[in-house]
């Protein structure tokens, strides 16, 4: 597996989608390899997958890059039967490993060009290493239903389906979160990573005029976007509260006790947050975008995308919901998440598809 920063899962989707997977074609008898990248991985194992950690250079344009093409080097070895890249950045490199006649998979997560954090040069990569995932590997998968029928009609190649998913797990004590001055079901929450795209920034103003005593939490990874972060701790006031990046067993908490989950992105790839959330039964309030539609769409309170008045009408809403009504709604997404959503099919679906490709290649 290249393209993650690495394991455990602490970092975000794509290590998460890694991790969950991986450990399962590990326990299957499969021997999986993760390449990561320091600060954020150790050499070692991890739930049966052996971490290798590959030196890279740490800036924002240039970690994920270096450290795949780092990977590809021994991925040339005979140790090797599939090399799955993951995202459109590090499958530029794709056609590396079929030097070797090495099968190849990369999954699409997100078309990260999209983000208006990267310059024109960086977005012009991306698209190449977008074209590259689909036309230099022997499969080509993404995690959406919408990303997978736009590149299929794009590139005129069947490009497979395979989501992200959730683990359904039992409902924590609420325990560290009142370090943060929190009370169960007393807070809204909203989890990832500090770009412009998250939309963070209408979220804030948004609560900002609402008369209520509920904090708004926004837990996520502030990671080469310092001056974003400053700038969303001068719009909010004090009800808002930034946790900082936050995982396992504390971010459960704060998934299993908040009143409801709000995702507010003007860009998505398939949100894992979001699904993590509906796995805990929790009410979700979405964006109007496709990506969350596909999700959630039937279980969750949608508001227009960027809508400031929108959205605050939505919150209000939200707010005010009857504990029935928040209890039902919360119940029909953790029903749509057993259903489209579980990690052991996700699992068996791209399993099948290395083993076609083994036999292929025979």
């Amino acid at each position: 597996m290249i393209g993650s920063k690495g394991l455990p899962a602490t970092y975000g989707g794509i290590e998460r989608h890694i991790e969950e997977i991986g450990r399962r074609l590990a326990s299957r008898g499969h021997d999986v390899t993760v390449f990561g990248r320091k600060p954020f991985s150790l050499d070692g194992t991890h739930l049966g997958m052996r971490i290798r950690v590959l030196p890279s250079i740490p800036t924002k344009n240039l970690d994920t890059a270096t450290s795949s093409l780092a990977a590809c080097i021994p991925s040339l070895s005979n140790d090797f039967d599939i090399v799955h890249f993951h995202g459109i950045g590090p499958s530029i490199f794709a056609w590396i490993p079929r030097l070797a006649r090495k099968k190849t998979v990369a999954t699409i997560h997100a078309l990260d060009y999209r983000q208006r954090k990267w310059g024109a040069f960086a977005r012009i990569m991306l698209k190449m290493g977008e074209r590259s995932a689909v036309r230099n590997t022997d499969a080509a998968i993404a995690v959406s239903k919408l990303m997978t029928g736009q590149l299929s009609a794009q590139y005129s190649r069947k490009v497979h389906y395979i989501p992200n998913g959730a683990n359904l797990r039992s409902v924590p004590d609420f325990r560290d979160s009142s370090s943060l001055g929190l009370k169960s079901g007393g807070y809204i929450l909203t989890v990832g990573r500090f770009i412009m795209e998250r939309e963070f920034h209408t979220l804030i103003r948004a609560f900002s005029g609402i008369d209520t005593e509920m904090k708004l939490v926004i837990a996520g990874d502030e990671r080469f976007e310092g001056e974003y972060a400053r700038r969303l701790r001068e719009i909010a006031d004090p009800r808002v509260i930034f946790p900082g990046y936050v995982s396992g067993e504390r971010l459960d908490e704060l998934y299993a006790h908040c009143r409801f989950y709000v995702l507010p992105s003007l860009v998505e790839g398939l949100p894992i947050s979001l699904i993590e959330a509906m796995s805990f039964s929790k009410p979700v309030l979405i964006s109007d975008i496709p990506e969350n539609i596909e999700v959630a769409e039937g279980v969750a309170r949608i508001f227009a995308k960027g809508d400031r008045s929108d959205l605050a009408r939505a919150l209000k809403e939200m707010i005010g919901m009857g504990e029935d009504e928040r209890t039902a709604m919360g119940r029909k997404g953790r029903d749509r998440v057993i259903g489209e959503y579980d990690w052991d099919r996700i699992t068996d679906s791209t399993e099948s598809l290395y083993l076609d490709l083994m036999r292929r290649g025979r």
